[in-house]
């Protein structure tokens, strides 16, 4: 995202003047308080990542809607007492290191040339060097369906060994409310206010049967668009929009490899120094892809009229 509202100077830390934000994440954000713009949010620490990083991997209750052999797998989960399901979609970029996975999805400006539905990005306030919070509006993936925004508190980690993770989740702040895109003119057209209960991404490295160095990504997903949307285009969305998300990327990915060489002075804005997590990690889903991948020569015939789905 762009720092169009980079507001830094005005964050404190411990402070009791401001009300404390209620996260809507299916984990608990355990860091250190910090205030901005009236309001008490809590920083995401590694701890928080680890606890992403096992959500995000595992495949508890899951039930898998879609396998395209050797390239995506996606899931979803039905929670108690919530209306929409934990969307989940892991797919393999061959020809991609992760770090430059990681720095595409990191990188504000070039994100504005390959994502179609956005109409409106931006930093609010960086929290610190691995949180901010920033808004997003993205134009309906379907007909008929008002456009959606959102304000999220996003955060990021190198955790070394060729691992990344970056997720957010929704947060209110006063410099974006409901009305924000038609009062500063940026679209006139319909806009419902969603929540990320949790949306991100979980880069690892990936091997071939040849040896060959890429990467997998885990994409999940839990939102509430907000307003009125048919039952069949929730199903829709969930069953298209979610795993062409990752196809997406994938085109993105070599585009960036393109695109990189060519921008002079180049400047990360986030850390490139690793942060190992203290705990050994499980790779739950890697080792489910490739088992069913090395059990099944062919797209699983269970599935294979889904395929449509994300050409």
């Amino acid at each position: 995202m762009s720092s169009k509202k980079n507001n830094e100077g005005d964050i404190t830390s411990n402070g009791s003047d401001s009300s404390s934000v209620v996260y809507q994440a299916p984990f608990p954000i355990t860091g250190p308080e910090v205030q901005h713009g009236g309001r008490t949010y809590r920083l995401v620490t590694k701890k928080d990542f680890f606890t992403f990083r096992e959500f995000a991997d595992s495949l508890d209750g899951f039930e898998m809607q879609y396998n395209r052999q050797n390239e995506f797998i996606s899931w979803n989960k039905k929670v108690a007492g919530e209306p929409m399901r934990i969307i989940k979609v892991f797919g393999v970029l061959p020809n991609v290191l992760p770090a430059t996975l990681y720095d595409m999805l990191q990188d504000a400006t070039f994100r504005a040339l390959w994502d179609t539905h956005r109409i409106d990005a931006f930093r609010i306030v960086k929290l610190d060097e691995n949180n901010d919070i920033g808004y997003y509006a993205a134009k309906s993936p379907v007909p008929g369906v008002s456009n959606r925004d959102f304000v999220n508190q996003r955060a990021w980690i190198n955790s070394g060994n060729n691992e990344y993770a970056i997720f957010n989740t929704s947060v209110p702040h006063r410099d974006v409310p409901i009305d924000y895109l038609k009062v500063n003119k940026v679209s006139s057209d319909s806009v419902v206010r969603g929540i990320s209960k949790i949306t991100g991404y979980l880069i690892r490295p990936w091997v071939d049967n040849k040896g060959a160095l890429g990467s997998c990504i885990t994409y999940v997903t839990q939102c509430d668009p907000g307003g009125w949307i048919p039952a069949p285009l929730i199903n829709y969305i969930s069953t298209k929009v979610a795993p062409s998300t990752l196809k997406t990327v994938a085109q993105a990915a070599a585009q960036f490899l393109e695109w990189l060489p060519k921008q002079e002075n180049y400047v990360k804005d986030w850390p490139e120094t690793a942060d190992p997590f203290d705990t050994p990690v499980k790779n739950e889903t890697i080792a489910f892809a490739k088992k069913k991948w090395s059990a099944n020569g062919h797209l699983d015939k269970k599935h294979a009229s889904d395929e449509r789905l994300v050409q």
